[in-house]
């Protein structure tokens, strides 16, 4: 009976060899993948020509919220994205090179969205009245210079969790009427630049 057992346990052994050996695989690993391409993109519509109005007595010359930009933004940096302004003038509207009668001042930009596109999953819009006279005591900005950013305040960046496609703005500026105001054309240069919010 020691020999069957002895012959079983060996013809047993036998069979889970032939098993161990038929059914091996060979496997590899390998990691796969690639980049996503950063975007960054400020489109513009328009750097708006407007109407400032007459300084006739008893007209109004003044205006609220008068779109002087407006575009998109597109961004998928996962850190959001700043807007910086900055006005050639400080926050002026100037005829020639400026003086008593020659400068409209609107001192304030106001930054908004107006409904297409989307904003970040995760970041805060930008929707805010900055004054650009005084760089709004934003940290990196000065007299001349405001930043709209997408974080909780500006130095502070956002955690987005999906980009901002299509996302339409609009930047506003209003004045006081000024009857002193000589006739002309008053012009300020607004310079946008589009980054990554670090």
């Amino acid at each position: 009976m020691k020999t069957d057992t002895k012959k079983s346990i060996l013809k047993l052994a036998a069979v889970i060899s032939v098993l161990a050996l038929g059914g091996a695989t060979s496997a590899l690993a390998g990691t796969v993948g690639g980049s996503v391409t950063a975007i960054n993109t400020l489109g513009e519509t328009d750097h708006a020509a407007i109407t400032i109005g007459s300084s006739t007595p008893g007209a109004n010359n003044g205006q609220t919220d008068t779109i002087v930009v407006d575009g998109t933004i597109d961004n998928n940096s996962d850190t959001g994205w700043k807007l910086t302004v900055v006005s050639t003038n400080v926050g002026k509207l100037k005829k020639g090179s400026g003086g008593a009668g020659r400068e409209i001042l609107y001192t304030n930009v106001k930054f908004v969205a107006t409904g297409a596109g989307t904003l970040g999953a995760g970041l805060t819009a930008p929707n805010q009245n900055k004054d650009i006279t005084t760089g709004n005591g934003d940290t990196g900005a000065s007299a001349g210079t405001i930043i709209f950013n997408t974080g909780s305040a500006v130095g502070t960046h956002g955690t987005a969790t999906t980009a901002t496609v299509g996302y339409a703005y609009a930047l506003k500026i209003s004045w006081s009427s000024d009857l002193t105001l000589l006739a002309g054309s008053y012009t300020d240069t607004l310079s946008l630049t589009l980054a990554n919010d670090p």
